[in-house]
């Protein structure tokens, strides 16, 4: 559908479509409009009234699709024009979504329960019933109506908070939207999408943070701001409320977690703090984790007080009531010494601790804590006489008195009066069972105390508060689980606390402590006048014994300062070797430093190259776009598509420079627009095709038509004679089988009564057979059923023989293994201490060893100083002598020089070749020798200044200068003769003399 030219014709046609009651056809145009690409990006009030006529169209026919392509459009269109206008629209549209679904609950009143997952389109039960009916009922096509109506506001909302979630002044009804969908949740009891809903929201938070940087956009919601954790600290604290509601506990405990990091970073409001410790409470009374129910009950009781400044004394009282009667439900510790009893849970032991202090760090506390540390708290900051009386009376009857006997009648008025629920409209009710219990286990360890056996009456009698068949049950909990060693013996109607114990002072002190004080008091009411005659007798050995006395306590307090001061030599030590460690985890802290700085510049490198990778990719996808449109213009010219522009300009005039200017993508999509326009060209002329095919299989069709008639006729004649004379035949057939079968009937209708009578006689004498079998197996049966309960009981009497003696087999097997257990440890603890021995003398050897061979290495590395420093002599003095030798030779030749006459017109040629040939070929051959013996000596080399590429040795340069200077005739060879030999002979002894002062001084060395 073409798009309009301006908005409001737009909705002027989407207006008069609706009237005639073309509202898909209205809809359509509106999200045309809204689609336009001239429209995209200009906001009017006139384009945010066809979104909101876009919106409530899309309501009433259901297309949550097209809503949803519509916000996003919208939300592009107002993101900087006017981003309030977005905010109008989307609370409309969510008004218009509940609005319809309000209508549907009154039209048709549905259990909530029996709707189907909203994220579904249909529920598995409607899909079964539409496969085995042919049409809908009317009652399933009203609920499949308001199952739509559900489904779409429930979409409604999660489209509204995607595109809501990430804009700092659409925050406010981010969050009123998500507020709105808990209230859908709640009133409709819809559970797992009220969990779906909590993974949005909180994944729609942590996304925020993958986005804070250094530098946050303007628009971009900050996770980090006060504003943001307080409206984010609203909404979870709702999402609680409500999760407590559905019976969602796991879910609200990780809500309550979030609640926990949010109020870390921001102060939160008072009413939020005591909402939170309430619905915390909730959880861990839900969880029977009635340890931490009371902790949050003691400080939402707490915070209260201090922060609400009004507060009413009811509601003061009902808090302080709540927190007496959860403190009392807490079960003892295994571990108290005074009121040695029980825990009544086993979560102590199944949990580990870090779970409790997880649990603890909810409340801001590093400290698990304990039933005693809250029932001092309750005592030292003066909260017990805020709560009502009953309860102030059962904590002075329960954590103060030691009366097993009267202890359930005393307990009994307070529980009746908090059992009624008059006492605050019975919201202390659902502690009644949890306080009996404690009760019932406490008056179980003060008689297991103080008696051995008990009746069964008495007990009752002394265990009130609740009836025996309960009591059972719970004296069954407590020597199964809780270590009390308790026996209820029915043929004598009583009741046994323990075998034959071990008595400890632990289990014993409570009782001596309290006998003794009884004692005491006996005595000062029966003989006052003993009781101070015997104080002044401990007076007068007091006196006597002072001096001793204060001479014990002098050698205590010297016994003290001495170990003060070894706790204080031992605390420096422990100091010192934790400044080493400090100072060592600095230094790894700057090798992961030096670390870390090598990963960055390697980052660095590997983004440079990446960089360049970059390039090159760009280069090939311009040599690409290159051949691309080469092959458009190729194309061009072939299919005369001359006019096909890129950018304005045609596909002709575009040469290669201007490839860094035009956009890939407008390139791409001339390309696919070429490519198009063949493929139409193509499909127009097999269309054309198709058509005369079309004409000359119609002519054919008319031309045939006449005699396809007449065949028809003729065909259906054949088949009406065919049919005609099959009927014919199958009646003559029917005939001849019905007389046939009277024939036979009338053959044997007169054997008919005989058969009856024989029939009759063989049952009379069968009957007689089966009574008689009748009573036989009756008496075989009653035999069997008392032989099978003799065997039975049997069979119990020798299970549970067995059962006894397995038992007593096990109990020894155990004592055995006990016993093998020990020899095994000894056995184990003697192999440590003989591998430890045998560790010892091996590293003894080890380090032996070590020093004799660090020993010889210092040896050997002063031997081989030594050697070096006489090497290092001896070369110094070669050294010499060969500067000697070529002093010598230069004066040798210097003399030689002198001699040979100077005049003379013939060039000497041959007295310079035969000195340059000799001379220097033997010269430069000792040097060679000498340089191939030790490596140290040899030619000396100079650059030549007229060839640049020519080194030369030394006495070839002066063989040079000899050939130049030398005369000619006679008497230049002969000098030249005389010259070379006097040098060779200077030259061998120099070098014998040489030779055998090095090999002196080696010898020595």
């Amino acid at each position: 559908m073409a798009a309009p030219q301006k908005p409001e014709n737009a909705l002027k046609r989407a207006e008069e479509l609706i009237e005639v009651g073309k509202k898909q056809d209205a809809l359509d145009t509106l999200h045309a409009a809204i689609q336009h690409r001239k429209f995209r990006n200009l906001w009017t009030t006139t384009i945010e009234k066809i979104m909101v006529r876009h919106l409530e169209l899309c309501v009433e026919l259901k297309k949550m699709r097209t809503a949803r392509e519509g916000l996003y459009q919208y939300r592009s269109m107002c993101q900087a024009a006017n981003i309030g206008s977005l905010e109008t629209v989307v609370q409309k549209f969510r008004n218009a979504a509940e609005e319809k679904v309000s209508e549907a609950k009154k039209a048709k009143d549905l259990q909530m329960d029996q709707m189907g997952d909203l994220d579904e389109l249909e529920a598995p039960q409607t899909i079964l019933l539409r496969a085995i009916q042919a049409n809908d009922t009317r009652q399933q096509s009203q609920d499949r109506d308001v199952h739509m109506h559900f489904r779409f506001l429930w979409d409604t909302y999660k489209v509204v908070l995607d595109v809501l979630k990430s804009n700092v002044r659409l925050e406010e009804v981010y969050h009123e939207t998500a507020r709105h969908a808990f209230e859908f949740c709640r009133n409709n009891q819809r559970p797992q999408e009220f969990k779906r809903l909590c993974e949005t929201l909180r994944k729609n938070y942590q996304e925020l943070h993958k986005h804070t940087g250094s530098k946050v956009s303007p628009h971009q919601v900050n996770p980090n701001n006060a504003e943001t954790i307080m409206r984010t600290l609203e909404t979870r604290c709702k999402q609680l409320q409500i999760s407590t509601e559905l019976d969602l506990w796991g879910g609200a405990y990780q809500t309550a977690t979030e609640i926990y990091e949010l109020m870390s970073k921001a102060r939160p409001k008072p009413h939020l703090r005591s909402m939170y410790y309430e619905y915390l409470g909730q959880i861990f009374w839900k969880s029977e984790n009635h340890l931490f129910h009371a902790f949050a009950c003691l400080k939402n009781l707490q915070f209260v007080k201090a922060a609400k400044q009004n507060i009413t004394k009811e509601e003061l009282q009902l808090l302080a009531s709540k927190a007496v009667l959860a403190t009392l439900c807490v079960p003892f510790q295994k571990t108290s010494d005074i009121h040695a009893t029980l825990e009544l849970t086993t979560e102590g032991a199944s949990s580990p601790y870090e779970k409790a202090k997880r649990h603890a760090q909810l409340f801001n506390v590093q400290t698990v804590p304990t039933r005693d540390s809250i029932a001092q708290n309750l005592v030292e900051k003066s909260l017990l006489p805020l709560a009502a009386e009953p309860c102030k009376k059962l904590f002075a009857l329960i954590e103060s008195d030691f009366t097993p006997l009267s202890l359930c009648q005393d307990a009994k008025p307070f529980l009746d009066d908090i059992a009624t629920g008059e006492l605050f409209d019975g919201k202390l009710v659902p502690y009644i069972t949890p306080l009996k219990q404690i009760i019932f286990f406490r008056l179980m360890k003060q008689l297991s105390e103080v008696y051995a056996n008990m009746t069964i009456d008495n007990f009752e009698r002394a265990a009130s508060i609740v009836p025996f068949s309960i009591a059972e049950k719970w004296m069954a909990n407590a020597a199964r689980q809780h270590g009390i060693n308790i026996q209820i013996n029915y043929s004598h109607k009583a009741i046994v606390f323990g075998a034959p114990r071990k008595v400890d002072m632990k289990s014993m002190r409570q009782p001596l402590i309290e006998i003794g004080l009884k004692l005491q008091q006996a005595m000062q009411r029966v003989a006052p006048e003993e009781q101070n005659t015997k104080e002044k007798q401990e007076k007068q050995l007091l006196s006597t014994n002072i001096v001793r006395r204060i001479e014990e306590e002098t050698k205590l307090i010297r016994q003290r300062k001495e170990e003060i001061e070894r706790r204080k030599e031992d605390s420096e030590r422990r100091k010192e070797l934790q400044e080493r460690k400090a100072l060592a985890r600095q230094r790894e802290q700057e090798e992961r430093e030096a670390e870390a700085e090598k990963l960055r510049q390697e980052e660095e490198r590997i983004k440079r190259e990446r960089e360049r990778e970059e390039q090159r990719k760009k280069e090939k996808e311009m040599m690409k776009h290159r051949e691309m449109l080469e092959e458009m213009k190729k194309q061009a010219d072939l299919s005369k598509a001359s006019n096909l522009k890129i950018e304005g300009k045609k596909i002709q005039e575009i040469v290669a420079e201007d490839l860094t200017k035009l956009d890939p993508i407008k390139i791409m999509q001339a390309r696919e627009a070429q490519i198009k326009r063949d493929r139409q060209e193509k499909i127009r002329q097999r269309k054309m095709e198709s058509k005369r095919v079309d004409h000359l299989a119609r002519a054919l069709r008319e031309e045939e038509r006449q005699y396809l008639d007449q065949w028809a006729e003729e065909i259906e004649e054949q088949d009406q004679a065919y049919l005609d004379k099959a009927e014919e035949r199958n009646m003559e057939e029917q005939r001849k089988k019905h007389a046939m079968a009277l024939k036979e009937r009338d053959v044997l209708l007169p054997f008919k009564n005989a058969k009856d009578d024989w029939i009759m006689a063989q049952m009379e004498s069968r009957r007689e057979e089966y009574e008689r079998l009748y009573e036989e197996r009756q008496k075989r049966l009653e035999k069997q059923v008392v032989q099978g309960k003799i065997e039975r009981a049997r069979q119990r009497y020798k299970e549970e023989k067995e059962a006894r003696q397995e038992k007593e087999r096990l109990a020894k097997e155990e004592e055995r293994r006990r016993a093998q257990e020990e020899e095994e440890e000894e056995a184990a603890e003697r192999r440590r201490i003989e591998e430890e021995e045998r560790r010892e003398e091996e590293e003894r050897e080890r380090g032996l060893k070590e020093e004799e061979k660090k020993r010889k290495l210092e040896e050997a590395k002063k031997r081989k100083e030594e050697e070096e420093e006489a090497r290092k002599r001896t070369e110094e003095k070669r050294l010499q002598k060969e500067k000697e030798v070529e002093a010598r030779l230069r004066e040798a030749d210097a003399a030689k020089s002198a001699r040979s006459p100077t005049g003379g017109d013939r060039p000497s040629d041959r007295g310079g070749d035969r000195f340059g040939d000799r001379g220097g070929d033997r010269d430069r051959g000792d040097r060679g020798d000498r340089g191939d013996r030790g490596d140290r000596g040899g030619d000396r080399f100079e650059r030549n200044n007229d060839d640049g590429d020519n080194w030369r040795s030394a006495p070839a340069r002066r063989n040079d200068r000899d050939d130049v200077r030398g005369g000619g005739g006679k008497g230049g060879d002969r000098s030249d003769d005389g010259g070379a030999a006097t040098t060779a002979e200077m030259t061998a002894a120099t070098t014998a003399e040489m030779t055998a002062a090095t090999t002196a001084e080696m010898t020595a060395a």
